[in-house]
């Protein structure tokens, strides 16, 4: 018997001929594969630490792993970059992370840097308000720069106290969206839509206590009594007695809620001063934060009284705003509302709808008449042309609509709705999707007519 190696097979003719594999081959084709994979687990493993820590150095503030004395360093910090990003950062972590949102020692820790900054800056800002309307634009301009390092401060912490599901903040909120005098009118606008809007993100954010479980609401309550308890023997004394108040009110507030017997902290009155006030979109954000506040019988029906009235707002101040927004020389176009007070009307209706009280049915009837409301929203070049319809609007507000017809059958099931079913029965076939989708549920949740 031959020893020779074996030769190639003859190869039928039009194919390559065959070689036996040779052992260089079978590394190339699976011993480095495998060095490769088994490196790459081999650097999970050993290198995991190493992993986390640079995970948490890149991702670590905005994901949660940030302490709260990091993020109060951060935001102090004189850098506006830094105190901008802290504030985000903040932000995004408090609405995940319900240990960091519940933490009462470091929501007072903020409300406290709050009401220092504005105790600090109120005498400057006094005297800026009145000689205001005396200064030059040039002269206005550098005195505002001044400012703006303390607003922006206020504005950051504002943001930030929204977010929280311990409602430590709502008290210097409410003070801030209620507040008439001390500031030049575009400031003072500016802070109490500021306030206005995180108080309504706050009234959310404290729906998260109720779905928390019973031993970890226990324990957010018995922090913040101890809180309050400490707060005792801290100087200086007027912030004692601010905070030691603020976290009392809390306190109460959550075992009120936790009993089933919530009230709305308050923010019945703030709602009816904004609802009050000359600047049109403070009277629409006061409509919209009444979407996340309900309280004690009496509270409801001051709330409701507020809502009912703005459902006929007729559209005072409308034309100021719109005047400043015409001197926003960065838009190209105007967008017009052809119909005085809608945007408040619509928002009060939204409102009154979800939280199942009385209700405006001819007006949530317009909002769901899209040809409607395709000649109340417009969009008008600066530069003249013809007008078109705002459909981005136009969508946005059937979509609310919508919305709140479910929750209003939902909360007042007896309520009669017949007016309503032809035009949403229409909107079940609206070509854009998102309409159509929500028509189709409001269809269901309704049932046959």
């Amino acid at each position: 018997m031959s020893s020779d190696p074996p030769r190639s097979l003859p190869s039928p003719p039009g194919l390559p001929t065959v070689t036996p594999p040779s052992g260089s081959m079978f590394f190339r084709l699976f011993g480095v594969p495998a060095l490769i994979v088994g490196g790459l687990v081999l650097l999970l493993i050993v290198g995991q630490p190493l992993l986390g820590k640079l995970s948490q150095y890149f991702l670590g503030r905005t994901w949660g792993s940030a302490s709260p004395e990091q993020f109060l360093r951060d935001l102090d910090n004189t850098n506006k970059e830094v105190r901008w990003r802290a504030a985000n950062d903040l932000a995004q972590v408090l609405l995940r992370d319900d240990k960091l949102a519940s933490d009462s020692d470091f929501a007072l820790q903020l409300v406290q840097r709050l009401r220092r900054t504005l105790s600090s800056s109120a005498p400057f800002e006094k005297a800026h308000a009145e000689h205001f309307a005396k200064l030059s634009p040039e002269e206005e301009r550098r005195e505002t720069a001044k400012l703006e390092p303390d607003r922006d401060y206020i504005l950051l912490l504002t943001q930030c106290l929204g977010h929280f599901m311990v409602p430590l903040g709502a008290p210097v909120l409410e003070e801030l969206a209620m507040q008439q005098s001390g500031l030049d009118p575009r400031a003072l606008g500016a802070r109490r839509r500021q306030a206005l809007w995180a108080l309504a993100n706050l009234g959310e954010n404290i729906k998260r206590f109720d779905k928390l479980p019973s031993q970890q609401q226990e324990t957010i309550l018995s922090e913040l009594e101890t809180t309050a308890h400490a707060l005792r023997f801290i100087s200086p004394a007027g912030e004692k007695e601010k905070g030691e108040g603020e976290a009392k009110a809390a306190l109460d507030y959550l075992q009120k809620r936790r009993a089933g017997r919530p009230s709305a902290l308050g923010m019945d009155r703030v709602i009816q001063k904004c609802a009050a006030a000359d600047d049109p979109s403070l009277r629409e954000l006061a409509a919209f934060a009444a979407n996340f506040w309900s309280g004690t019988a009496a509270e409801n029906a001051r709330i409701e009284e507020t809502l009912l009235r703005l459902c006929d707002d007729p559209g005072k101040g409308e034309e100021e705003l719109a005047q400043l927004e015409d001197e926003n020389t960065e838009q190209e176009t105007r967008k017009l509302v052809k119909k005085p007070g809608f945007r408040v009307q619509v928002n009060a209706a939204v409102a009154l709808a979800r939280q199942g009280w009385k209700v405006h049915l001819p007006l949530l009837q317009t909002m769901l008449d899209e040809d409607e409301l395709r000649s109340i929203f417009v969009i008008q070049s600066k530069t003249g042309g013809a007008e078109q319809p705002d459909q981005a609007t136009v969508v946005q507000i059937m979509l609310n609509a919508l919305k709140a017809v479910v929750e209003l059958h939902r909360k007042n099931p007896r309520l009669d709705l017949s007016s309503l079913r032809p035009n949403i029965d229409k909107l079940a076939h609206n070509p854009n999707l998102a309409v159509q989708t929500e028509a189709g549920r409001v269809v269901l949740a309704l049932g046959n007519p």
